[in-house]
């Protein structure tokens, strides 16, 4: 079945009870009330995948809040009717279809995210981190720093909350 909306209230009110497998979106120039649309929507309707059609290739925030909502794609108007077709195929059967520019945003974001989390580590965490990077065990680096066993823990511990890591490798890995 194919049916179109005009209008986001429109989506909200006839779509909503429609046998759907998948919905295309158009996130035109009032992007909060688009967004918002698609939250309610994914709300009363989670079993229909969404796809998002935009001109907005570089808007991270959108990008961002789409991809929170649960979109399973995000393409642009100017995709030739090939991509949009293979986009529907993938998110059809199960799949998530991303256009380069989200990856692009994304990757940028997350990037951004680790810096930002670096840069609120202390000095000394990040040489306990520096450290930890290199292999070194937590004798090694109160060694070196000349600090007690118990503080070096104390900074890994401070260390991993920061970073949201789970373990010594994953802080060394944030940090490559």
């Amino acid at each position: 079945m194919v049916a179109e909306a005009s209008s986001h209230e429109e989506m909200l009110t006839n779509l909503i009870h429609a046998e759907l497998d998948i919905i295309l979106v158009d996130i035109g120039p009032d992007k909060q009330t688009g967004i918002d649309a698609v939250r309610e929507f994914r709300q009363m309707r989670p079993d229909v995948r969404t796809i998002i059609f935009t001109g907005y290739s570089s808007d991270r925030n959108l990008i961002s809040e789409v991809i929170e909502i649960g979109v399973q794609g995000y393409h642009l108007k100017q995709a030739d009717c090939n991509e949009i077709i293979n986009a529907i195929r993938i998110v059809h059967a199960g799949g998530t279809s991303l256009a380069p520019c989200v990856i692009t945003a994304m990757l940028d974001q997350m990037q951004s995210k680790q810096k930002q989390m670096q840069s609120e580590l202390s000095k000394r965490e990040q040489e306990v981190l520096d450290l930890i990077a290199k292999g070194k065990t937590n004798n090694d680096i109160a060694h070196a720093l000349f600090i007690s066993v118990r503080t070096v823990k104390f900074h890994v511990s401070s260390i991993l909350t920061k970073l949201n890591v789970r373990n010594r490798t994953e802080a060394a890995l944030k940090i490559q």
